[in-house]
């Protein structure tokens, strides 16, 4: 009974061994992976979602603002103008 407890112990300490390592690896879990290529943003302007990776950017005051096309993002920059 002893031996079998002990088999199950090293399985299951095999299993989690196996479960850490692929989350650590796992390619959709590093910055620029997959997962962060398809996240969608909303246009500051027109509030439409589309993929970040076509984004275009206005980084202000901290904060990143996200436009689908420079003609949008130029009239955010005139309405915002300071």
């Amino acid at each position: 009974m002893a031996s079998l407890l002990r088999v199950f112990i090293i399985a299951l300490l095999f299993y989690l061994v196996i479960w850490v390592v692929r989350g650590l690896i796992r390619p959709d879990a590093r910055p620029g992976g997959p997962a962060e290529e398809n996240l969608l943003v909303s246009d500051e302007l027109t509030g439409l979602y589309f993929e970040k990776s076509k984004a275009i950017t206005v980084k202000t005051n901290g904060k990143t603002y996200y436009f689908s096309n420079a003609e949008n993002r130029d009239t955010w920059l005139r309405r915002n103008a300071r």
